[in-house]
């Protein structure tokens, strides 16, 4: 088998031996992490990953360990199991901030990964991240795991408990990586306001309720985003595309949708 062919776990013998020392999720006790934030050298699962992505990349960078291309450097950067790398940070935590298991609903696990990773009221002010649990911190105080009470009710636990979800009865998706998506332009969009041209954005969604969209382009129906996102993906189900026009004083107006297969109309790389 060419190098071309194989996963990261193949071609990198310590990352397939620290994968093995990961018993758990950095963040929850989902026993099968697959996926890594660069920056801390941690491995997450699925439903975490969701909560890093959306945090930005100037706070996680996220990647997968079977799926996606690694340099030595990422690897030697690897931390060597969950056990030690929550000694750090997660050596204080507040009863406030109770810990996710793999079943926890969305709004749980982001509050407890956000307070982890950025910290609460000081990101505001100094734009540091000051890990909140951290042993830089306070005295030791271990996490206590939520209760079946905070479970995600859907099944899914990948999206907010707002009832902003999409396809609700679809059962959890396993996400086989992520798409990089090069977000252009669009042209001839239709139309929405009266008295100028649309103010158009795009929106990339998974089936999960995940999302990603592009910045507002003002009064344009040929808008150019020229945009890169990066999405979770499951290459065996299409994502779907939405053009929307922004509108101040009333629900934005679709102005065009569509799919994109994975399988058959992205390029591998």
């Amino acid at each position: 088998m060419s190098s071309e062919n194989k996963t990261p776990l193949e071609l990198f013998p310590k990352l397939a031996k620290i994968a093995k020392q990961w018993t758990q999720c950095a963040d929850c006790n989902d026993p099968h992490p697959k996926w890594a934030e660069l920056d801390r050298g941690i491995l997450i699962c699925i439903q975490c990953s969701g909560v890093h992505r959306s945090l930005g990349t100037h706070v996680s960078k996220v990647r997968s360990i079977t799926l996606d291309k690694w340099t030595q450097e990422q690897v030697d950067n690897m931390q060597e199991s969950n056990i030690e790398f929550n000694k750090k940070y997660e050596y204080h935590v507040p009863k406030s901030f109770i810990k996710p298991t793999h079943k926890t609903r969305r709004d749980i696990r982001t509050k407890y990964i956000k307070a982890k990773y950025i910290g609460l009221e000081e990101f505001k002010v100094t734009k540091k991240l000051i890990p909140a649990f951290h042993v830089d911190q306070y005295g030791p105080l271990p996490p206590v795991f939520a209760s079946e009470q905070y479970d995600d009710k859907g099944g899914a636990g990948n999206a907010d408990h707002d009832d902003k979800k999409v396809n609700k009865d679809v059962g959890m998706v396993t996400y086989t990586g992520v798409i990089q998506i090069h977000a252009i332009s669009a042209d001839d969009l239709p139309k929405a306001d009266l008295f100028s041209d649309s103010d158009p954005y795009a929106v990339f969604k998974n089936t999960e309720g995940q999302a990603v969209k592009t910045k507002v382009i003002d009064d344009n129906n040929d808008p150019t985003w020229n945009e890169h996102l990066v999405l979770s993906v499951n290459e065996n189900i299409p994502i779907i595309i939405q053009v929307w026009d922004e509108d101040d004083h009333s629900k934005d107006d679709l102005l065009a949708t569509g799919t994109l297969n994975i399988a058959t109309q992205c390029e591998v790389g």
